[in-house]
């Protein structure tokens, strides 16, 4: 029985370092049962096969002594389907960064080497090629033996003669390795601007020049077998190489904005949270809510004259007032802010509309250069209830950026939204 646990143990973890680097490439997910779960599956999966087959053949010859075998087969069926909400335990899966092919290669390439290691160690006929290998072997670990008594004696040698600059001279190359690495990662920092693709929302990833993570909103297109969140919006991160969100700006609780973070409150590590005041409680709110209280997340309401500094990367709050617009009060009060990076500038929008635009054009009336920006995130996904043309001409971008998904419902973005854009354009080259 003992060999037998083994020995599905050992064809477990060996299939499961072989897959490994793919799961993590494709999925970006750890199991944490995994080697649980596929030794209960390793145990059932025989059986239910071997009665499928039964099963088959008994319903040809006897279809009533078939319905007997079927009753087992279910039962064994559901012991599956039980087996497999085990991933629905807490902490069952760990979300990791996608791990690069250069990392991936080397990772197959050690376990080829290793594995022929052992095989020739092992083995007990061995050739001279192997009986070299193996002294070397024996050889390394007797150097690393001694390296390390070596290196407790150092260490004791320079805590009792208290001696610190003995120990910087020993460890000066060291030193110097480090200060190197730390010079390269400060050389061509630069921030990184990245629109997601959410489909029918808005969603942007930034990455400031000392590697601070900044998310403004998340898209929430979500059916029975797609959330934006998760197939989208937390892949799409951990693909850049980063586990944790610092700031995250939510320029209002439509789901095609804030439905993507969602999920992504309760699956990576956020920082601080930044959104306006909530004229209207909806469903995503309460559910904001309730994660926020669950998580311990740290969340701080803006409004119009805020300034958030992040490295050196400025978010100045434009919108919206103490004054709330009653019309179409979740868009007409959302978030409205500019990114301002050295002589580089976004403007984020939300989803206001013209009577929104006409108001902030009627705020900044003595001082229009805050508007202007190099990039437009054109509000409400190109609505023709937005986008006027007094408001692009003060903003005057050279790119305009509008978030739709292909053949939306909604018919964004509007041909007049276009044609106004592109009457700009044509004005301004």
């Amino acid at each position: 029985m003992v060999e037998n646990l083994k020995e599905m143990l050992s064809v477990t973890l060996s299939a499961q370092i072989m897959i490994l680097p793919v799961m993590l490439y494709h999925f970006n997910m750890l199991g944490i049962y995994f080697i649980f779960t596929n030794i209960l599956v390793s145990c059932i999966i025989a059986p239910i096969m071997f009665l499928s087959i039964i099963f088959v053949i008994m319903s040809f010859i006897n279809f009533e002594f078939s319905k007997y075998i079927s009753i087992f087969l279910s039962l064994g069926m559901e012991e599956l389907i039980q087996i497999s909400n085990l991933s629905n335990l807490p902490f069952s899966k760990i979300y990791v960064i996608t791990p690069s092919i250069l990392f991936i290669s080397i990772y197959y390439i050690f376990i080829l080497i290793g594995n022929q290691i052992y095989i020739m160690y092992t083995s007990k006929n061995t050739s001279y090629t192997e009986k070299r290998i193996k002294n070397l072997i024996a050889l390394a670990k007797y150097t690393i033996y001694q390296k390390k008594k070596k290196t407790v004696k150092i260490w004791n040698g320079i805590i009792q003669e208290k001696n610190v600059k003995l120990f910087v001279l020993k460890t000066y190359k060291y030193l110097l390795i480090i200060l190197l690495v730390i010079i390269i990662n400060c050389v061509n920092k630069q921030l990184e601007v990245h629109f997601i693709d959410v489909g029918q929302g808005d969603s942007c990833f930034i990455i400031t020049p000392n590697h601070k993570t900044i998310l403004i909103d998340g898209g929430g297109s979500t059916s029975n077998t797609f959330d934006v969140g998760e197939d989208t919006l937390i892949p799409y991160i951990l693909d850049r190489g980063y586990k944790k969100i610092d700031y995250i700006f939510i320029s209002h609780f439509d789901q095609d904005h804030v439905g993507g973070i969602l999920p992504l409150l309760e699956e990576l590590k956020v920082g601080q949270i930044f959104i306006s005041k909530q004229e209207e409680i909806s469903e995503n709110y309460e559910r904001f809510l309730k994660l926020v209280k669950q998580k311990n997340l740290k969340v701080q309401e803006v409004k119009a004259g805020n300034k958030i500094i992040i490295d050196d990367v400025i978010f100045y709050i434009l919108w919206p007032i103490e004054k709330s617009i009653e019309e179409n009060i979740l868009n007409n009060n959302a978030m409205v802010m500019k990114l301002q990076y050295k002589d580089f500038s976004i403007l984020f929008t939300g989803d206001i509309e013209a009577v929104a635009e006409k108001e902030i054009l009627d705020k900044y009336r003595n001082k229009l250069n805050i508007l202007k920006s190099t990039v437009l995130k054109v509000a409400h996904h190109g609505s023709k209830s937005s986008s006027t043309e007094e408001f692009l001409k003060v903003v005057d971008s050279k790119v305009a950026l509008i978030g739709v998904g292909e053949n939306n419902m909604f018919g964004h973005p509007h041909n007049q939204v276009i044609e106004r854009l592109e009457t700009f354009r044509n004005a301004n080259f």
